[in-house]
């Protein structure tokens, strides 16, 4: 047949009709042919979507374990700082108490990795002037600070305008910090 279809011209035409009649051509069921694909493509996409949910599994595991070790250290780093506040704390006040305010040998106080509200606080209380906070942020700034007490609030103001994200300004017996 092949032969007759390369080369037609070789054939009679009652040659042609005779092999064409002879011919005995199946026609494939196309529906049964397409369910054979979709069955051996469902076969094929299950291993597919086993290991797709197993890496998801992993990478969600991976990843809340990686939150938890964040959430703890972030815990563990506010508990010492605060830890590290309060020894601050009480040491400027024992250093404070030990010593009377009209006293001349005053000790300078030394703050260090500390809040500057702490800071404030204590310098607010010593100058008996009230700090008021206009920026949430600037109470958490962190310093390493030594704090004279010899020295004027006016110098003590002085110094901190000196740092760059530190702003103070006194009005009478208030401290605005910005």
């Amino acid at each position: 047949m092949l032969k007759m279809l390369l080369h037609p011209e070789q054939y009679t035409d009652e040659q042609m009709d005779e092999m064409l009649n002879d011919a005995n051509i199946s026609t494939p069921d196309a529906e049964a042919e397409w369910e054979r694909l979709a069955a051996k493509r469902r076969q094929n996409r299950k291993p597919l979507i086993r290991w797709a949910a197993a890496f998801i599994g992993v990478l969600m595991l991976s990843g809340m374990t990686y939150a938890a070790i964040q959430m703890a250290r972030s815990s563990r780093t506010a508990t010492e700082t605060a830890q590290q506040e309060t020894v601050a704390t009480d040491l400027s006040r024992q250093q404070a108490d030990a010593q009377p305010n009209d006293s001349t040998d005053r000790k300078p106080v030394v703050f260090e990795d500390v809040e500057l509200e702490t800071i404030l606080n204590e310098v607010a209380t010593f100058y008996q002037v009230e700090p008021v906070f206009r920026n949430e942020a600037s109470k958490h700034i962190r310093l390493y600070f030594t704090w004279d007490k010899k020295k004027t609030l006016d110098d003590i103001v002085e110094t901190f305008n000196k740092f760059d994200r530190i702003h103070i300004t006194r009005y009478e017996n208030i401290l605005i910090i910005e």
